[in-house]
């Protein structure tokens, strides 16, 4: 008897010790505006005042309940954080097992899919062509947006239901029967919203939304598909991928552009920073959006932004548009109209790294209007210029 209340006892003990192990994590947000968004700490310091291992950190709101948090390739714990205008939050840092929550931010390739890269978050998902594309000579640069109107992750499903199932049953039927394969093709394909979002986006020969590019003069040198990839970071969170497109020849210069994309839980911008190797004079450096021919409207050259209301490829059929941008919020950038393009054209670039941001909404999910999209991209950018205010305390 005095044995099992020794053994309660020590246990008790352990309990207690392990509580004190805390770490408190202030959040102020010096906006006049609510804000939620993911913040980073620094990992190795957490670690280290926690007394424990990137894999046993439990992040705790003020009702105590467990909240996401990630741990990235460069060192950061991220935790998705909200604070009232001109509030502070708080959270607990704590050691223990960190519990599993969905990875709504992800991407990977498919190579069903003649190497298609896609990936997502709970707002949107967008998708880059590859190799295998690249080796049928078929002229697609620019980087695609697939809308969504759900958090949970769809575009495995949507290549999975379209390129491995469903398209073989769809060639053979319709050599049997046209109509029956193409009413097979309308039920199941990815190109119709069957109520979680669709593929409405033309990008083709252009930029898309938001893929770099340099300018000579006003000619586009438009990039090409990737050659290699590698996904840095995905979780609940954030998604991060590194790709490295394919070599090109510019004013006699054999150029390779590497990409750093980021996308966080929550947000309709992914972050892009680009640079390029090989480039021996200065070039103009640009990004964008297109312009669709055949509906010119809908488009705002900001100062610091270009956005456009896209009227999607069958617009009779879906009568919902999608709204996409492109965001310059560092460096001195002029905005403006090239051909079928609206553009931030960046003069005198010489390859650095240059970050801007890129992104979309759908008027069937959380913009609805023109004017909801612009508010949301001087949010966004507002958001940039007052950052929350974090600071960690034992």
């Amino acid at each position: 008897m005095n044995v099992s209340r020794w053994i309660i006892s020590l246990l008790l003990m352990s309990a207690f010790v392990e509580t004190k192990a805390q770490l408190t994590v202030e959040v102020t947000n010096p906006s006049n505006e609510y804000r939620e968004e993911v913040i980073e700490l620094p990992l190795d310091e957490v670690c280290k005042r926690l007394k424990t291992t990137c894999d046993s950190i439990r992040v705790l709101d003020r009702a105590g309940l467990d909240i996401p948090c990630q741990w990235t390739h460069d060192g950061k714990l991220l935790i998705g954080a909200y604070v009232r205008k001109h509030g502070t939050n708080s959270y607990t840092l704590v050691k223990g097992k960190t519990p599993q929550f969905p990875d709504l931010c992800d991407g990977t390739i498919h190579p069903e899919r003649k190497d298609d890269f896609a990936w997502e978050n709970d707002r949107g998902a967008y998708r880059v062509y590859g190799p295998a594309l690249e080796a049928t000579g078929e002229r697609s640069f620019g980087i695609d947006v697939w809308t969504k109107n759900t958090p949970d992750p769809v575009v495995n499903d949507r290549y999975y239901i379209e390129d491995v199932v469903m398209m073989p049953k769809v060639d053979s039927l319709r050599r049997i029967d046209r109509q029956r394969g193409d009413s097979l093709y309308r039920i199941n394909s990815y190109h119709h919203d069957h109520g979680k979002g669709l593929d409405p986006y033309k990008v083709g020969a252009t930029l898309g939304c938001g893929a770099p590019a340099l300018l000579l003069g006003d000619s586009i040198v438009m990039p090409y598909c990737f050659e290699r990839f590698e996904v840095l970071t995905h979780g609940p969170l954030r998604f991060e991928v590194c790709l490295r497109q394919s070599p090109r020849v510019v004013r006699g210069d054999t150029i390779i552009e590497s990409r750093l994309i980021r996308l966080d839980k929550g947000s309709n911008f992914n972050r892009m920073e680009v640079w390029y190797d090989g480039l021996s004079k200065p070039a103009a450096f640009c990004s964008g959006v297109v312009i669709q021919k055949e509906d010119p409207e809908g488009l705002i050259l900001g100062k610091n932004y270009v956005a456009y209301t896209d009227p999607t490829d069958q617009p009779d059929v879906h009568h919902a548009p999608l709204y996409v941008a492109a965001l310059f919020p560092y460096g001195k950038v002029e905005t403006k109209k090239i051909g079928h393009h609206a553009l931030g054209v960046v003069p005198n670039y010489q390859g650095e790294h240059f970050t801007y941001y890129f992104g979309s909404a759908w008027s069937k999910y959380d913009v609805r209007t023109e004017e909801e999209w612009q508010a949301r991209i001087h949010w966004f950018i507002r958001s940039l210029e007052v950052p929350l205010q974090v600071v960690m305390k034992n």
